[in-house]
């Protein structure tokens, strides 16, 4: 179950001062931060199979060398996303192919 969780990129190589996060909501929507610009868009989950809808995001302009270039691969990498595993507060999301699209940490309740 997904719906309610809060979670935070956890990758090795995010830049600095820029966060990148996703959360599920109810009803299969999710909306995050792409580092600089904020996103939105669908979910289905079924067991450990998850696929995301395309994103909607924000159009700022990004003054931070290279969080452009991170927004766009982070939201191509929610696109190939196939399964999810979660583990404690790990969610792991994975392709097809099982090759790592996008580590995530869970943030704690508010």
């Amino acid at each position: 179950r997904l719906a309610g969780i809060d979670a935070v990129v956890n990758a090795v190589g995010v830049l600095r001062d820029t966060t990148l996060t996703l959360a599920f909501a109810v009803g299969g929507k999710v909306s995050g931060s792409a580092g600089c610009n904020n996103f939105m868009g669908t979910y289905q989950a079924s067991g450990p199979s998850l696929t995301f809808g395309p994103a909607a995001a924000t159009r700022k302009m990004c003054a931070q060398e290279g969080v452009m270039e991170q927004e766009q691969q982070f939201l191509r990498a929610l696109e190939t996303v196939a399964t999810v595993s979660q583990e404690g507060d790990r969610l792991e999301l994975r392709r097809a192919d099982g090759a790592l699209a996008v580590s995530l940490a869970r943030e704690p309740a508010r």
